[in-house]
């Protein structure tokens, strides 16, 4: 099966295309690289940007994941023009163009943040969604957008991720369970804020399981799935970054 990821050399993108290859995958990238490229070297990179993105450039691919864009409501209200056009246009653009190239899966990396600031209760697939800032509006109507497209021959899978956590060879460290290993370890010192505020966390290595298991699905499936390793407090989150950087001093 050959894949293009869109944004793989990301953060999430960098751990999944291993695991890909592993499985033996033919794996294209289109990034701009940004960020570097800390990719596998037989890893095939189109530097160019999504809107630039013809027909012809996906033709003979099985899958599309799309995993660019903004990545945190810091950089969507920095710019809230820029969080529109590449969270919220861009993958319905992406996807009407995978599509028209014959290509049969497209997967979306969306956000838990879709549900906006939520109180103490769960929310599954069926929950309302409604969020009132820049970031989680934009993913919410960028998937509105590539789920118009699902039909008996084009498969679309968005993922409502949690926040993820974990090593990656193009590390985060803007995102809570990095920012605050790297606090403890760097600073000895983790800060706290709004200890009883819940977080869905993901593990990176559950998030590439997730895609894994969207390319794996049987063609019928399409949908908007959450995904999440477990949910835990911000308070919950500094513990246990605590306990396990003190097991590194003993």
């Amino acid at each position: 099966m050959k894949i293009m990821i869109a944004g793989g050399a990301g953060y999430i993108g960098s751990y999944l295309i291993p695991e890909l290859l592993d499985r033996g995958y033919q794996v294209d990238v289109l990034d701009l690289l940004w960020f570097g490229n800390q990719l596998p070297g037989a890893i095939k990179v189109f530097q160019k940007d999504i809107y630039s993105v013809q027909e012809k450039d996906l033709e003979g691919y099985d899958q599309v994941i799309l995993l660019a864009g903004l990545s945190n409501d810091p950089m969507a209200d920095f710019s809230p023009a820029y969080n529109f056009i590449f969270n919220m246009a861009a993958p319905a653009y992406l996807c009407y163009i995978a599509k028209r190239a014959g290509v049969k899966r497209f997967i979306y990396s969306s956000s838990c943040s879709v549900y906006g600031y939520t109180v103490d209760q769960f929310y599954d697939e069926n929950s309302p969604a409604i969020s009132n800032y820049p970031y989680g509006i934009a993913k919410l109507q960028g998937e509105a957008g590539i789920i118009q497209m699902i039909d008996n021959d084009f498969s679309v899978i968005s993922l409502r991720q949690g926040t993820v956590s974990g090593y990656s060879p193009r590390m985060r460290l803007d995102l809570i369970v990095n920012t605050m290993f790297k606090s403890a370890m760097a600073n000895g010192e983790i800060i706290v804020n709004n200890p009883a505020i819940w977080r869905p966390i993901l593990s990176i290595k559950d998030a590439a399981n997730a895609y894994i298991r969207s390319i794996e699905a049987n063609k019928i499936i399409s949908g908007i799935f959450n995904v999440a390793s477990g949910n835990y407090t911000v308070g919950e989150v500094g513990d246990i970054v605590r306990t396990t950087v003190g097991e590194f001093y003993h």
